[in-house]
Parts: structure tokens; C-alpha cells; sequence
């Protein structure tokens, strides 16, 4: 049995190996100690902290809450004890935890910082500010808590306060890469672009290898049209932390512009369906340098893909990080999203076109003579209204009882082709304006995006709000007239103050003026105008 005081020794022995990241030699020492006093509530929590350390967050939990139920007066076990429920995706226990760990110590400021984060991750960015105010208090020289701070200010819009907490952060360490980047995002989001460019750059002179600050300048750049420096920095995109953004292994080899006579090349597509479909118009351009092209691409839009592209071979898949072919007699691999840097190096290079992807026909026939039938002599109009997009989604996404301007337009058949449960919007439409938006229940986009392509090829027009619906009727020539936010919400790939589109000819942009403000929920200039603008198209 050993003494007191070699457990002491091992005790010490163990901290400083897991100070020095020996992670092993650490472990080893802890259970040591526990196999000779299953009841040391140090090494118990101490082993529970490497277990969080080291990915093990489930163990972690229960090794923590054995060393408290032994020992329940340490604050810091319960700080600790809610970083590891917080990475098992439980944060109201982990809210909990912190809680109880300021009632030990009401001044603990790890206990507020940690706290303040977790009511972030629950969506309570108000109590997070309140949080985060007391965790300064108490540590006011701690940067990471200003920053944190902004955060939640940016959470709810206030980005002045944004501005000031990260200004703040920046005062008391300069050298906060974190600092410069999410300021450089708050200008991006008040569209103060080349302000924004300044701030990235910054936190890059600071952080090199941040590579998510990286990726927003990439974005900025190409909002800006500078599409060469964008593209460039635009595959940071495979290094930064989002865990959704994977660059699938080799061989075979990245394509990184080589002549292509006589080789094969995969391509396979990565991020949404509107995004797949957008990068999809390079994929004709990309044949014709090839003797084999090969596309993978989501399971839903393969139908359309293969009867659209007569020279390429499409493969579906269900994850994209899967190819499902085999690297054999593949020359070169290449994401669809890396394309532009090779082949829309800037506006000159985007190639015209009437429509690179083709809907059903018969389908398509079926379709408009049934929705023709609902009106004789009407022309049909598509609606779309909101997006899914987690991250965007709220920004670009309006209420359909709010497009009075469009809808009361006379002579107008409209039919639904805003993907999920919409029953609801359709009907107080119907009670407040007089107005059928129709319904069609063998459409459902989510599953069959085949059928849907088909539907918006029935549309004489599509009006929508920036999601997967203009990104279908602009691939196939359809007129499509897009309605979109400024600042937050607004997407690259639109550029600035254009009322065109480079990727798709046949569309309209209806933009939110400067004057109109920054508030999401600011649509009813570009609903009046696009209401306007449809007036006028009636008469044409």
C-alpha cells in the first residue's frame, strides 16, 4: 500500500506530465493512485479532465461527477464537470454545472465565461451579454472575455457594441487574431467590404494559418468581383475548422489546371443544392477539355445531371466525402467548388448560355397543362419565399402574407414552390389577401428534385427569395426574378449592385437599397418594386 506521501509525489508527477501533454504517462500515474484509493477525488477529477482533453468527453462526465459527489465543494469541478456535458451536447446540464460552481465561488470568472458561452449554444445571446459583463467585472484584463462578448452582441445585431467589445479585446492583447477577423465580419455584414478586407488582413498578419478568417476574406474578395484573389483563397475553405468542408484523399491527383487531352477527371460537388447546381454550369466547360469527365453529385439531382450533361458520366452519392469511384484509371479529382479558379478566373470567362440543365419534358407539359387549367389565359408565376440555410436561412428569408405588392397583381396564376410545410403562410394569405397561392402535392422538391425541376420549367416567371428555387430556373434559362437582402444574408456569388446575374442570364436581381437599412426583416422596398416590376412584365 503506498504512503501518503508517495501518493502525493505521484499526484505531483501526474499534473506535470499532463501539463506537458505526456498524455499517457499522465493516465497511467492517475490510475496508479486510484487503484490504491479508488476515492482520491483529485485524481478522479484530474483523470476526468484528460478524458475531456483527449475526446473521451462521456467518461469524463461520469469520472467528474464521482470526484464531486466525494468532494462537492470545488468550484472547479463543476466548471470542468460542464465542459465535458457541453461537448456531450447536453449544455442545460452544463448550464447547470456552471451554476452551481458560482454559487461555490461567486466570483469565479471561468465559471461566468463558460456559463456565457453555453447560453450562446441554447440561443440566449441576451443572458449570455449579462454573463459575460459580470465575467469582465471580475476579470477585466481577460481578452477572450471581450471577445466572447462581441459575439453575443453580434448574435443580436448590435453590432456597434459588437464593435466596441472587440475593440476592447484588442486593447488589452493586440495580437487577438480572433479580434480583427470578427470585426472584419461585422463590416462584412454592414457591407463595408473593402473595410472588411482590411480587418482579415490584419488578423492574417497575426495568425497566418487562420484559416477560417482566410475563407471570409476569399468571400469578400469574390463578392467584390476580385474572383482571382477570391478563388485563391477560396480553398482555405479545406483547412478551416467546419467539419462539414472535408477534401476528400488522393490518388487520384488534385487537378490544378493541367491539359486534360486524353485523360480522365472526376469531379465530385460538396455545400447545398443551390450551390451544386450553381458550380454545375462549369461542368460542360470542364468536358469539352477532357477524353472522360465523371460527376458525383447529390442523389437528388442526378437524374437531372444525366440528362443534361450528354458527355459525362453521373454517379450519385448520399455523403459527399464518399467517392463512390474507384481512383482507378482516374487521372485527376477535382470539388466543383475549386472550378472557378481554373475556369471563371474573372467576368470575361463566365460563358453565356439559354440553360445548362434540362427538366423532364413530358413532365414539364403535364405540369403546365394542369396549372394552365386553373386559369385559362393567366400567365403562372412561381413563388418562393424563405430558405433553409442553417447558417443564412432567417436572412434571407421573408413572409409571404408580407408580398401583398406581388400577389395583388390581377390576372395572375401563382403556384407554390416553396419547398417544405407551408399550409399555413398559403392559407392566411388566402383569408387576409383573397389570394390562392395553389398548391401542388405531387411536387415535393425535398424528395424528388427531378419533378420539381419540371415544375419551375411550367413557370412562365419564378419570384423568389435567394435559395435552391432561383438556383433551379436560372440553370435552366427559366426567367427568375430573385429578391435579396443586403449585408447579412447576402451571398457572394450575387456580387454587388448588379441587377444581372453572370451565372444565369435569365435572371433578375431586386436588391435592398442602402437607404432601406440594415434590419432582416427590411423587405417591403424590393417586395413594392418586384410588385411593380410585375405589373409592367404583365403588360409586355
Amino acid at each position: 500500500m503506498s504512503t501518503e506521501k508517495s501518493i502525493q509525489n505521484l499526484l505531483a508527477l501526474a499534473i506535470n506530465k499532463h501539463q506537458a501533454g505526456v498524455v499517457d504517462e499522465a493516465e497511467a500515474a492517475y490510475r496508479q493512485i486510484l487503484k490504491d484509493f479508488p476515492k482520491h477525488s483529485d485524481a478522479l477529477h484530474l483523470l476526468g479532465v484528460l478524458h475531456y482533453q483527449t475526446n473521451r468527453s462521456e467518461k469524463a462526465v461520469k469520472l467528474i461527477k464521482r470526484a464531486i459527489r466525494l468532494n462537492p465543494g470545488q468550484d472547479i469541478m463543476y466548471v470542468n464537470l460542464g465542459a465535458a456535458l457541453k461537448k456531450t451536447n447536453k449544455p442545460h446540464q452544463a448550464i447547470r454545472a456552471y451554476e452551481d460552481a458560482i454559487r461555490l465561488n461567486p466570483d469565479s470568472a471561468d465559471a461566468y465565461f463558460n456559463l456565457g458561452q453555453a447560453m450562446r449554444d441554447t440561443g440566449e445571446p441576451e443572458k449570455a451579454i449579462e454573463i459575460y459583463l459580470k465575467a469582465a467585472e471580475i476579470k477585466p484584463d481577460d481578452a477572450e472575455v471581450f471577445v466572447n462578448l462581441g459575439n453575443a452582441y453580434k448574435d443580436l445585431y448590435r453590432r456597434d457594441e459588437a464593435l466596441w467589445a472587440y475593440e476592447t479585446a484588442l486593447s488589452i492583447n493586440p495580437n487577438l487574431s480572433q479580434a480583427y477577423g470578427n470585426i472584419g465580419s461585422v463590416m462584412r455584414d454592414k457591407d463595408w467590404l473593402h473595410s472588411a478586407i482590411t480587418a482579415f488582413d490584419k488578423a492574417l498578419v497575426v495568425s497566418e494559418d487562420n484559416h477560417d478568417v482566410r475563407l471570409k476574406r476569399a468571400i469578400v474578395h469574390l463578392q467584390l468581383g476580385d474572383l482571382s484573389s477570391g478563388w485563391l483563397d477560396h480553398e482555405s475553405r479545406f483547412l478551416g475548422e467546419d467539419e462539414h468542408i472535408v477534401k476528400r484523399v488522393s490518388p487520384p491527383a488534385y487537378w490544378k489546371g493541367e491539359d486534360l487531352d486524353g485523360k480522365a477527371v472526376l469531379v465530385w460537388t460538396e455545400q447545398g443544392l443551390g450551390d451544386e447546381i450553381l458550380q454545375s454550369s462549369m461542368i460542360p466547360d470542364l468536358a469539352t477539355q477532357a477524353q472522360r469527365c465523371i460527376v458525383e453529385c447529390s442523389t437528388r439531382l442526378a437524374p437531372v445531371f444525366a440528362r443534361s450533361f450528354a458527355n459525362v458520366e453521373v454517379a450519385s452519392y448520399e455523403r459527399y466525402i464518399d467517392s463512390v469511384t474507384p481512383a482507378k484509371n482516374i487521372d485527376y479529382q477535382i470539388s466543383s467548388a475549386s472550378l472557378g479558379q481554373y475556369l471563371r478566373p474573372n467576368f470575361d470567362s463566365f460563358t453565356p448560355h439559354t440553360g445548362y440543365l434540362k427538366a423532364d419534358q413530358d413532365k414539364t407539359a403535364a405540369l403546365r397543362n394542369r396549372y394552365q387549367s386553373l386559369g385559362p389565359g393567366r400567365r403562372i408565376v412561381g413563388l418562393s419565399w424563405r430558405s433553409q440555410n442553417a447558417k443564412l436561412g432567417i436572412h434571407k428569408t421573408s413572409e409571404l402574407a408580407d408580398w401583398a405588392p406581388i400577389l395583388t397583381v390581377p390576372d395572375v396564376t401563382f403556384i407554390n414552390l416553396q419547398y417544405g410545410d407551408c399550409e399555413e403562410e398559403l392559407n392566411l394569405v388566402k383569408d387576409r389577401l383573397g389570394v390562392e397561392v395553389h398548391h401542388d402535392d405531387s411536387v415535393d422538391p425535398l424528395v424528388d428534385m427531378d419533378t420539381f425541376f419540371a415544375q419551375v420549367a411550367a413557370m412562365d416567371l419564378v419570384i423568389s427569395t435567394s435559395n435552391t428555387t432561383v438556383h433551379t430556373a436560372g440553370a435552366m434559362g427559366a426567367p427568375v426574378w430573385t429578391l435579396l437582402p443586403k449585408g447579412v444574408g447576402s451571398i457572394w456569388y450575387w456580387f454587388l449592385r448588379r441587377e444581372d446575374s453572370p451565372w444565369y442570364p435569365s435572371m433578375r436581381l431586386f436588391r435592398q437599397s442602402y437607404e432601406e437599412g440594415q434590419d432582416i426583416h427590411w423587405w417591403d422596398g424590393v417586395v413594392a418594386r418586384a410588385g411593380d416590376a410585375l405589373k409592367t412584365w404583365m403588360k409586355d
